[in-house]
């Protein structure tokens, strides 16, 4: 029995073999750049499958414009998956190409709605343009566009606020104001608010009278980490090693304080 399961893999090998060997890159390639994608597809498609680069990225182009095969944009986003997690440049750009048009498509649903007045289009549409979303970054629109959705009490809105000034993206930094705004979102249970704050206080910055920075930092960041934030729960333990005896029960106490106050808002 054994025997005839050592011969079965062998011979599955050797027909995966013999198929890849079948195939030719060069001449795949070759017959992508003359545009020949019925050639091009079939010579790929076994390189792709065993992972390489440049095959995945020609086949996923196939896939999302419908060059030889059926139109697939999920298969064709896999396949340029698979190559940026190799560090394959041309992935990388395949993606992110493949990630803008969908954000054009996004864009002309949102840019309407933003501008009627909906609060969550608009936050949206700020983020949009702070990062090239579909258009052309632009820092300074997208801080207006924030604005315009914490106005309306978009509390997503009230956190990108927080840390436009927290970075100094399309407004001039200023960690008061971001203290300000972060707590405006994590007061009313936004976990990357606490997380931010937390992280803010972390490092020094922002000021709440009568408290340790490390004791604000530990409690924001506790909270975010009971919320599911996984980069919380490793700073929470950086903290802890801050933190005398004393220190880290009162931490400990403003942590339950800030529970009970906001979360679940």
């Amino acid at each position: 029995m054994k025997k005839q399961i050592l011969l079965a893999a062998s011979l599955m090998l050797s027909i995966g073999t013999t198929e890849l060997m079948a195939a030719d890159l060069g001449k795949g390639t070759l017959a992508f750049d003359k545009k020949d994608y019925t050639t091009a597809f079939e010579e790929l498609k076994s390189f792709a499958k065993e992972g390489n680069p440049d095959a995945m990225n020609m086949v996923g182009q196939m896939y999302e414009n419908g060059w030889g095969v059926d139109k697939d944009v999920e298969k064709a986003r896999r396949f340029y998956n698979r190559g940026a997690s190799l560090g394959h440049m041309d992935s990388v750009n395949s993606l992110r190409s493949l990630k803008n048009e969908e954000y054009k498509i996004e864009l002309t649903t949102v840019q309407p709605s933003a501008e009627a007045g909906d609060a969550k289009a608009q936050n949206r549409l700020g983020e949009m343009a702070e990062f090239g979303y579909g258009m052309p970054r632009n820092p300074d629109k997208a801080i207006e566009w924030y604005l315009k959705a914490a106005d309306q009490g978009s509390v997503a809105a009230q956190h990108n606020i927080g840390r436009s000034y927290n970075f100094g993206t399309g407004v001039e930094q200023n960690f008061a104001e971001a203290e300000r705004w972060y707590r405006k979102a994590a007061e009313q249970g936004h976990t990357e608010a606490m997380f931010f704050l937390g992280t803010l206080y972390s490092n020094d910055h922002g000021s709440e009278a009568g408290q340790d920075s490390n004791i604000l930092a530990y409690a924001w960041m506790h909270n975010a980490a009971e919320l599911g934030n996984r980069t919380a729960v490793e700073i929470e333990k950086r903290l802890v090693m801050k933190l005398n005896d004393s220190e880290l029960a009162e931490a400990k106490e403003l942590a339950v304080k800030y529970r009970q106050q906001y979360i679940g808002k």
